[in-house]
């Protein structure tokens, strides 16, 4: 089955949205050894260069998310705030010796704002150890427009390919499976149709890149029709191409957009959707999720034939407690088998078919749980550490894994949720499964 006379395949573009969370301001930048001009809109491409400046232990800013590829190599990404105008930025870091010492690889400034002074962070996907994607949502005063400038590396962040896409972020990150090919779900057509809201364009739309993002194109599209009677910026679209649709490519021609979506009634259902034309056109997945369930993460696929989906599921009130169905299926999509988990592992550390790791259910509770039976039993551990929060878990083994630590105890509803000058966050390694850490490198506000 095709989408429905509701989506169109064109070339054109217009604009995409973020709804996701709060954070950043600035204007852009793109390495000082580069600077690149040109911030307007349109199908521009331009390529940034790294300087040869070397890691170091001590990272400037706020890190705030890991990425480790293998035992040596891995990303990072910190936040700074400027002291002169209150701006926020981002450093995009890599580590060739498993997180003793980063070097800055790319910067990133969005200007594209969120309301209440607010500025949209940047999204990145570390595919490997050499294929990273940054996506920028900026914004254009003199023009009122948005736009999504998107950097790509195929060398390691030696140097970026950098093109523009007239269009506002969604929630769900870019994603590359190689050094050429990528797509981006965004929305365009500004102003939308519904005044409530500013996030939203006219269309959903799927944008794609054959050349490592010098070069996009528009190749899917659909109306960003409203689900609901009331505004809500994840409850627009229709299924496969609506604003909270996660997605996932296995190769050039496949890919998996699955998310959750409402009636009119305000009840929920999800769905799963499949391509194996690189995008062009989808079809649906004869998978069966309970009603009470919603998709928030994208489907993983570790092999061609090999991949799971974890829902997060409901239970009843006054607690609704969180649980998990993860689906899994080993013929490449065709038939999903579930298996129920009591607690929340949605956002875990999938390592392979069999062997999983996630933190407890907040940044300070210490314990964990593991698995090395296909999701099956799972085994309760608690964390030695000395900090408060441990969070941004990031394992490529059952026993190696990585983890920010900080002593944090205050949170105000503001640019960097609070962040103060001297504040440190620690890089932490575990080698016996998250039993113990210990602190190998940090960064410093």
């Amino acid at each position: 089955m095709k989408l429905s006379d509701t989506i169109s395949r064109s070339s054109g573009q217009r604009h995409i949205t973020p709804i996701m969370m709060i954070v950043i301001m600035a204007t852009l930048l793109i390495l000082a050894s580069c600077g690149y001009q040109n911030k307007a809109g349109g199908q521009s491409s331009t390529m940034v260069q790294v300087d040869n400046q070397g890691g170091s232990n001590t990272v400037a800013g706020a890190l705030n998310s890991l990425s480790m590829i293998d035992e040596k190599v891995g990303w990072a990404q910190s936040m700074s705030i400027s002291a002169k105008d209150g701006s926020i930025s981002y450093a995009i870091l890599r580590t060739t010796d498993g997180g003793v010492h980063w070097k800055v690889m790319l910067k990133c400034a969005p200007s594209q704002g969120l309301g209440r002074g607010f500025i949209s962070p940047c999204y990145n996907e570390f595919h490997s150890a050499t294929i990273a994607t940054v996506m920028e949502p900026d914004y254009d005063n003199a023009k009122q427009q948005s736009y999504l400038r998107i950097f790509h590396t195929g060398d390691g962040g030696q140097t970026w390919e950098s093109g523009v896409i007239i269009a506002r972020n969604l929630e769900t990150p870019p994603t590359f499976v190689d050094g050429l090919h990528g797509w981006i779900l965004a929305t365009d057509g500004f102003p939308g149709v519904d005044p409530g809201s500013a996030y939203i364009g006219q269309h959903i739309a799927l944008y794609r890149t054959n050349d490592g993002g010098k070069t996009w194109q528009r190749i899917a599209s659909g109306l960003a029709t409203s689900q609901l009677s009331v505004t809500s910026d994840d409850a627009y679209g229709i299924a496969p191409l609506s604003a909270s649709a996660r997605m996932q490519f296995v190769t050039a021609s496949t890919g998996w957009l699955a998310g959750t979506s409402y009636r009119k009634d305000n009840s929920q259902f999800s769905w799963l959707y499949v391509t194996h034309d690189g995008g062009s056109t989808w079809q649906q997945v004869s998978i069966s999720i309970s009603p009470q369930a919603a998709v928030l993460w994208s489907p993983r696929f570790f092999n061609a034939q090999d991949g799971l989906l974890p829902v997060l599921t409901s239970g009843p009130a006054p607690q609704y407690a969180r649980g998990t169905m993860i689906y899994v299926t080993h013929d490449g999509g065709q038939t999903w088998t579930s298996t129920t988990v009591p607690f929340d592992v949605t956002n875990g550390e999938f390592l392979d078919m069999n062997h999983a790791w996630t933190g407890g259910a907040t940044v300070d509770d210490k314990t964990f749980y593991t698995t090395s039976d296909g999701w099956r039993h799972w085994t309760k551990g608690y964390m030695n550490v000395a900090f408060k929060r441990i969070y941004g878990f990031s394992f490529v083994s059952p026993l190696v894994g990585w983890a920010l630590g900080d002593n944090r105890v205050h949170f105000l509803p503001e640019l960097g949720g609070g962040i103060r000058k001297g504040d440190i966050i620690a890089v932490l390694k575990t080698t016996d499964g998250g039993q113990t850490w210990q602190e190998i490198a940090h960064s410093i506000v």
